[in-house]
This record gives structure tokens, C-alpha cells and sequence, in this order.
């Protein structure tokens, strides 16, 4: 007979055989079929809540790297955790220093990200009342540092209290490591403080002092071996930190109550665990738990949340989990006896307290039949509310049918596969991968293909072709099949290497280039089966050695050249020029327009097809910290600051990367007074944060890569209907096929052979409509080598929109072609430069990106940067 205690993944078609395994097991778990006391309004020490259910942090890791503010999916995220009627809302870990980030994507809040956390903490109260009008979500934000699981910039940086023989050789943390001192911990309690206030600026009913899984403050709870420390040793002192902060808090603040997320049994072996009997790790002792809340409760705390164990580590503790999918290490025990073992620890500490909501959790793994363990745990007043994490995003609105329906649907439920914990461990924005597939598929398929395993596979396919047809498609010349073998041979810092040797910035490219149409189509692969995936393993490898720091070596025996160049435009094509000739000895200053570094990928292309860490941390990586580099920000090339001007503050050679910063515009009669926007405005204002409301029907003018972009983010914003109007067909239009079809797969609806012709508004200018005519291709092609567009006459009719996104092309402003005095310019409009050279006709000025090219792709800005710094360099020496 097999051993019934084992590891058992969830095989249950009805409650009874539900309740037949628990009979088996000699467990009680109870159920109850009345669950009308879950979806009953209920009031906590003044908080009034739609219901009893609660949805508890989780982390989805797909905030700002550059401030910390939540972006377009935590918007989406908490929209739908608030119209799905939960009654009260648990934030995620939200940083309260930099520092204290697990993972540069991580919220944390400070002045800069103030703002959007505040339209977060709207906006998710708007959504609430769209389940019920008459019932705010109270909205509880979780602060927090990451401790030894602190990884600000990829690399882990783990900042731990004391040390621990359990925890220490997992992060390969020797004896000498320093441990956070008392000073930088006293001064912590203030960064709380600071963070709390702002917290209450943005509208947050409570603050959360995490305390869990073995983060910082978790970790100081069970500082037993903190010697000679004010936080450490006894009872009093390892508590020390969790209470001076509320009550500082709570003498900063007026409007918001303070409590915590808290481990109340770590399962981790005395002295290194929190709530562990000394005598046997597989018991609680719930004593100084039962202290805290004391405190809390003290202070005005109406509600504390539960955790045990460690998602982390758990030796001891099962969690409840089915891990099918994923490869970790199963439990020796069955689910159940988590599940149990949370129950008894909730029971004990509400009855103990019953003054006070206690937040029970553990029940997802039961699917459709938890709503009934639940209610049978509060009909007895054994937990106060009930939490539930990764069932949120599986089934956001699971409140929302229980209160219409009575039930649960089988088939939206959470699975337990821990997929969304995977992601977090690849490196990937977290969300439901079986129920929320078509925004977290891929990202999962992503973080898989990134396995050591499986990218050696990958690079096996490759044939290592001595003259290989691959390289000659690739813009920045990269050494293809030489970065693939050292990946087959399991050397992925010398791959990279490799990749450095011609293209500084490898990850961004790994991320947008049109590989389909550059490498890939040269690949021999692609007749014997399929091509070998080279855009995912130079970004795989570019991602590991970013998140490792394998910053290749310079050459040790360059000598400054005391010569300086001024690089135009912070954009790809600008900072490869910079790295470029950097490495060579000159001393480069780098203007652009924009206070920060990135151009065009980082202000525009959408964080789902370049992540933002990708740009602003490789170019960090890269090139910010050296001492050759300068940056001047807000530096607008015009009348005022012309290109005389740039030569006579003293540069021996300038290089000009501006881009094409003019739109073409729609030559429309009709010149609305709202409802027309340009694409780089319309997306660089969702992508900031900066507005990002989308009516329900959008028109996007043009067909190019930025009007595929402008259309799939209108869609994810809320858009009901876009389309792409453009005047050819589709095998005139400019955007990479990988792009049109991911367009199409999300809905957008293509409108070829349409001419866009006026705008039609309102009495009071704003705009309501698109006049388009039908259109037909020329016998012949036209000068740019397309059969021209020709309207079909009489064909003339309204397309209803509420937002036209025109992305038509751009073009080099007429200022900036004053401003670049002498340069000559081609009949096209863009910088001449000489045959098979970036030299411009002003002696010592160079030029490149889309500025002669006219708009191509960020592999071919990289690579005319780099060979542009090649030719400056022959010219100065």
C-alpha cells in the first residue's frame, strides 16, 4: 500500500471524494455549503467591507526599473483583482529604498513614483465600484526590503540580518559576509516612516510592514544569533524594529492604520527560525506571534495577515502546490496536511485574539470547493477573513461570481502549478499562465527557453558554417556561429564576449530585431527544418551576463587620447558611437534632448517587446559609469545651440544621431481640435504613465512597425475597435511580418487599400470620424520601388472613431536642418553623407541611425555606430 502522506496532485471531481481523502488522511478540515457569510458585508473596527474576501500579494514584477511606478500590466492587474469584488485589496511588496528591491521591476514608492501610485489606488477604486456602487475596495499597501533576497538591478545583492547555516549556503553566503548594521537599520525605520506618509498621500487605507518569507523584517524576527545587537537576541530586541516603526508611523500619520503580513511559523530549525518550538522544528510556538498582534491590535491594527513557511525554502513544511509543469521539488506530503496545518494556526491566534480580523489563507489548492472549507472555518469564528493569492490571478472575479452565481467555475480556477512562481524566478513579468495565457504564455515560454539546458540544445542545431550566410545579414556583423558554440559548449560569458566584440548593446537587439528578415533568413537551417533561434539565444545570453555583470575587459594598453567628441542623440546608435570610441581613449559627451538615456526603445517601443531593464540597466552596464563619459541633458539642437556652436565648445569631432524628430501629418482640411495624435506622442504618454486613457474606437494611419505598436497598445489600454487604416496592400506595408501578426492576433482589424482623407468633427471641433476612400495599386511601381496607391473615385465613406493615432512617418525638422549649418542634405530630405562612409560634408562632423538612413532598424543604428567611431577614430589619429 502506498504511503497516503505522499505528495498527491488535486484528482478530485467532487467535494464528497474531497472530503472521502481528508476522512483517509484522519485530518478535519470541515465544509459547509451555506457560504453566505463569505459574501456578506461585514464591518472591522470601522472598515466596511463588501465581503470576507481578500486578495493577498503577489508579486508580478512589472513596475518601472527606472522609478518603481506600476505600469500598464499592474494597472490591469489591480482593475481586474477590483472589479472582480474582492472586499479588501493587499497590495504587493512595494520597495521602500532602491536598495530593498527583489527585482528591478518591483514597486516601490517615493516621490517620483508618487503620482502613479496614486492613480493606481484610483483607478482600482474606480474599478471596485463597477462590481458595486456602493461599496469602496480598502486598499492595504505591503512595504518592504528584500533583504537576502534583494536583487535592485538583477544581480542578487542580499542584504541579511544574521547569519543562518539553513540559509546562508543557498545564497552562497560565506561566514565574513557583513551583516546590516544597527545605525543602517535605525535609519530604515525612517525610510518606512517616509514611505508610509507617502502612502497615505496616495490614498491607501493601511500600510503592511511585510514580514514574511524570510525578507528583512522577517528575517530580524528571527535574529536568535544577532549578537551584541539592539535587534537581536532576545524577544524585545528582535521585535524592536517591527514595533519602533508603527509607532512611528502612527505618530506620522493620522488617516491610515498599520499592520503586517507575518510569518507566524517559519519551519525553519531553532535558533534560525521564527515560531519554532526549540525542541522540535515540525511544531509552532505561536507565543511571540501571539505578542505582535497584541501590539498591533494595540495600535489600532484591524486586520493582520498570516503567512508560514518560506515559498523559498521549506524543508520541513509542504505547501500545498501541484507542480506538474514545473521542476521543482515535490514534498514528501500531501497537500492537505499544509492546508491542515494553516487552518490550526489561524484558529489558534483568532480565537486568541478575536478583537482583531485574522487573514487565513491556503486554501487555492482546493479549486472550485474552498469557498466551503472557508465558510466552515467562519461560521466558527476560527478566521476572521479570507485571503487568497495566486487564485486572484487565475480568477480575478471569483468574489464577483460567487455573489452572482453561488459558485465557482471549475474550469477558471487556479491549477497550483506555481507557474506564475517561475516566471518570478526566470526573470519575467508574474501572471496566471493557464488562465491568463494570452498575456502570460509567452512570457513563460520566454523564461523557460532561458534554461541553461535548453539554450545549449538550441545552439546545437547550429551547423557552425565556416563562410555562414547568417553573419552577412546581420547589420552589426556579429560572429554568429562563434557566440553559438561557446553556448554549446557551455561557456555563455565567452558568448558573450563574442557578441560584444561588434554590438555594445546585444540584449536590446535581442529583443527587437527583425531577426526573421536579417540573420534568421540567411540561416541554412531554414531547408533541412526550422532556423536556429539566434535573436533568443544573443538576448538569453546578453540577459545572463547583465543579471551576472560579465562586463568584457577593455584593452588594458589604451592611453587617453585627450581628444573629445560630442555624440548628438542618447539614442542606440549614439551610445554604441560612445562605447565605441570610449574604449578607444576619447573623452565623449553625450547631448540629448531628454534628461536620461534610451531615445526612440526606451520612450516608445512598448515594455512588452523591449523591457525596460533591458535598455536602461544594459546601457548602465555598459557604458554610464566611465570616467570618459559625459551626459548633458536637455540639450536641444537648434538656433541656439547650432552645430558652430558644438564645434567651438571645443570637440575635435561630433557625431550626430538625432533621429527624425518631425510627423507627418495627414493633410486634412479639417483640422480637429481633439481626437488626432501623433504615434510617438500617443505612445510615449501610455508607456510613461503619463495618460493613459484610450477611447473605444481608434484609427491608427500607416503601416509601418510604430503604427503596429500605436495599434496593439491602444488595444491592450482598453480599446474596443482598432484599426489600422493603410492605403496599399499587404505586401507593400513596411512592418515586419512577426509584427502584423501579433497584431492580428490581438484583434486589430486591418483596413488595406483604405485612403485616409479628412477628419470630420463636431460643432464643437472635436473629432468623430475618418473619411477614407477605397483604393487600388498601380499597373507600376513607383519611385520607392511600391505600386503606388490610387483612389478608387466615389468611394468615398466615414469610418466612426473617437481617436485618430497618425503614424504616417517622420522626417528632420526644419530647425534641426538650420541648426546643422554646412551639412548637406539628400533630395529625400535626410544628412548626405559620402559613399560607404558617415562622414557629412562639414569636415570632422559624422552622422548615422535613422538620420541618413531614414528610419531602419535599432541593429543597424547600433551598427553605424559603431562603425562611425571606427572612422572618427582614423580621422583623429
Amino acid at each position: 500500500m502506498s504511503d497516503i502522506k505522499q505528495h498527491e496532485l488535486f484528482n478530485f471531481y467532487s467535494m464528497q471524494e474531497l472530503k472521502d481523502k481528508i476522512s483517509e488522511l484522519k485530518l478535519n478540515l470541515e465544509f459547509d455549503e451555506d457560504i453566505s457569510s463569505l459574501i456578506t458585508p461585514v464591518e472591522l473596527n470601522g472598515l466596511k467591507l463588501r465581503n470576507r474576501f481578500v486578495i493577498l500579494p503577489m508579486e508580478g514584477c512589472d513596475a518601472s526599473s527606472e522609478d518603481g511606478s506600476p505600469l500598464e500590466l499592474t494597472f490591469r492587474r489591480y482593475r481586474r483583482f477590483a472589479a472582480g469584488g474582492a472586499g479588501l485589496i493587499w497590495y504587493e511588496a512595494c520597495a521602500v529604498v532602491p536598495e530593498g528591491r527583489a527585482n528591478p521591476r518591483q514597486l516601490w514608492i517615493n516621490e517620483k513614483s508618487l503620482d502613479n501610485m496614486k492613480r493606481l489606488r484610483d483607478e482600482t477604486d474606480k474599478a471596485a465600484r463597477t462590481f458595486d456602487s456602493n461599496h469602496q475596495t480598502i486598499q492595504i499597501l505591503q512595504l518592504t526590503h528584500s533583504g537576502r533576497y534583494s536583487k535592485p538591478y538583477g544581480p542578487a545583492k542580499p542584504v541579511i540580518a544574521h547569519h543562518s547555516k539553513i540559509l546562508d549556503p543557498i545564497h552562497n553566503l560565506g561566514p565574513d559576509y557583513p551583516l546590516i548594521t544597527d545605525d543602517e537599520l535605525k535609519r530604515l525605520e525612517d525610510d518606512y516612516v517616509k514611505a508610509a506618509v507617502l502612502a497615505e498621500k496616495a490614498g491607501f487605507d493601511g500600510v503592511d510592514l511585510k514580514s514574511c518569507h524570510r525578507y528583512l523584517l522577517s528575517e530580524l524576527l528571527a535574529g536568535h544569533t544577532r549578537e551584541n545587537s539592539i535587534y537581536g537576541g532576545s524577544f524585545e530586541n528582535r521585535s524592536r524594529f517591527i514595533k519602533n516603526t508603527v509607532s512611528k508611523i502612527k505618530d506620522a500619520v493620522k488617516n491610515i492604520f498599520v499592520t503586517t503580513r507575518i510569518n507566524a511559523y517559519d519551519a525553519i530549525e531553532y535558533p534560525y527560525g521564527f515560531g519554532v518550538d526549540k525542541n522540535d522544528v515540525n511544531k509552532p510556538d505561536l507565543s511571540e506571534i501571539k505578542d505582535i498582534i497584541g501590539f498591533l491590535k494595540s495600535n489600532g491594527a484591524p486586520v493582520v495577515n498570516i503567512s508560514i513557511g518560506n515559498p523559498y525554502f521549506n524543508p520541513h513544511v509542504g505547501r500545498p502546490y501541484d507542480l506538474p509543469i514545473i521542476g521543482f521539488k515535490v514534498p514528501n506530503e500531501h497537500p492537505l496536511y499544509g492546508i491542515q496545518r494553516f487552518v490550526d494556526v489561524i484558529k489558534d491566534l483568532q480565537t486568541s485574539n478575536p478583537d482583531i480580523a485574522v487573514v487565513g489563507a491556503g486554501y487555492t489548492w482546493m479549486r472550485n470547493y474552498f469557498p466551503q472549507a472557508a465558510a466552515a472555518n467562519l461560521k466558527k469564528n476560527w478566521v476572521g477573513l479570507i485571503g487568497l493569492g495566486r487564485m486572484g490571478f487565475a480568477y480575478p472575479d471569483f468574489a464577483k461570481d460567487l455573489t452572482e452565481k453561488g459558485y465557482l467555475e471549475p474550469t477558471k480556477v487556479c491549477v497550483s502549478c506555481s507557474a506564475c512562481t517561475q516566471i518570478m524566478r526566470d526573470g519575467g513579468k508574474s501572471g496566471c499562465v493557464p488562465r491568463d495565457g494570452d498575456v502570460y504564455g509567452d512570457i513563460y515560454k520566454k523564461g523557460r527557453m532561458a534554461s541553461q539546458d535548453q539554450m545549449i540544445k538550441m545552439a546545437e542545431e547550429c551547423m557552425t558554417c565556416i563562410n555562414p550566410t547568417c553573419q552577412n545579414f546581420c547589420p552589426a556583423n556579429v560572429n554568429i556561429p562563434g557566440f553559438i558554440r561557446k553556448i554549446a559548449q557551455n561557456d555563455f560569458k565567452g558568448a558573450y564576449e563574442v557578441i560584444t566584440q561588434t554590438n555594445p548593446f546585444p540584449e536590446i537587439c535581442g529583443h527587437v530585431c527583425p531577426a526573421e528578415v536579417l540573420c534568421e533568413s540567411g540561416c541554412i537551417r531554414q531547408y533541412y527544418d526550422e532556423t536556429v533561434q539566434i535573436r533568443d539565444l544573443q538576448r538569453l545570453v546578453s540577459e545572463k551576463a547583465r543579471l551576472n555583470n560579465w562586463i568584457p575587459s577593455e584593452p588594458k594598453d589604451i592611453a587617453p587620447k585627450n581628444k573629445k567628441v560630442a555624440v548628438i542623440g542618447a539614442g542606440p546608435s549614439g551610445l554604441s558611437c560612445a562605447k565605441n570610441l570610449i574604449s578607444k581613449g576619447y573623452e565623449v559627451t553625450i547631448m540629448d534632448r531628454n534628461d536620461y538615456f534610451g531615445g526612440v526603445p526606451f520612450d516608445l517601443i512598448p515594455t512588452e517587446r523591449v523591457p525596460d531593464e533591458a535598455i536602461i540597466d544594459e546601457i548602465r552596464f555598459r557604458i554610464a559609469e566611465n570616467k570618459l563619459l559625459k551626459f548633458k541633458g536637455s540639450v536641444v539642437v537648434s538656433s541656439n545651440y547650432d552645430l558652430n556652436k558644438i564645434l567651438k565648445d571645443g570637440y575635435d569631432a561630433v557625431y550626430v544621431s538625432i533621429g527624425l524628430t518631425e510627423y507627418t501629418k495627414l493633410p486634412a482640411e479639417t483640422k480637429p481640435s481633439s481626437g488626432v495624435e501623433d504615434a510617438f506622442s500617443f505612445l510615449k504618454r501610455i508607456k510613461k504613465g503619463i495618460d493613459v486613457t484610450v477611447p473605444k474606437t481608434v484609427a491608427v494611419l500607416g503601416a509601418g512597425n510604430t503604427a503596429i505598436d500605436a495599434a496593439t497598445t491602444a488595444k491592450k489600454s482598453g480599446a474596443r475597435d482598432v484599426y489600422i487604416v493603410y492605403r496599399r496592400s499587404f505586401n507593400e506595408m513596411p512592418a515586419w511580418p512577426k509584427e502584423r501578426e501579433y497584431a492580428m492576433n490581438m484583434g486589430v482589424n486591418f483596413l488595406i487599400l483604405t485612403q485616409p482623407v479628412d477628419y470630420i468633427t463636431d460643432a464643437n471641433g472635436k473629432l468623430t470620424g475618418l473619411k477614407v476612400s477605397a483604393a487600388k495599386l498601380s499597373d507600376e511601381p513607383d519611385a520607392g520601388g511600391r505600386r503606388a496607391s490610387i483612389v478608387i473615385p466615389d468611394s468615398e465613406h466615414i469610418l466612426e472613431v473617437d481617436l485618430v493615432v497618425e503614424a504616417l512617418g517622420q522626417k528632420i525638422s526644419k530647425e534641426i536642418k538650420s541648426a546643422l549649418i554646412g551639412v548637406e542634405f539628400t533630395k529625400s530630405g535626410l544628412v548626405k553623407v559620402s559613399e560607404g562612409s558617415y562622414a557629412s560634408s562639414v569636415k570632422g562632423v559624422y552622422a548615422g541611425g535613422d538620420i541618413i538612413n531614414g528610419g531602419d532598424t535599432v541593429v543597424r543604428a547600433i551598427g553605424d555606430g559603431v562603425k562611425a567611431a571606427d572612422e572618427i577614430d582614423k580621422f583623429l589619429s
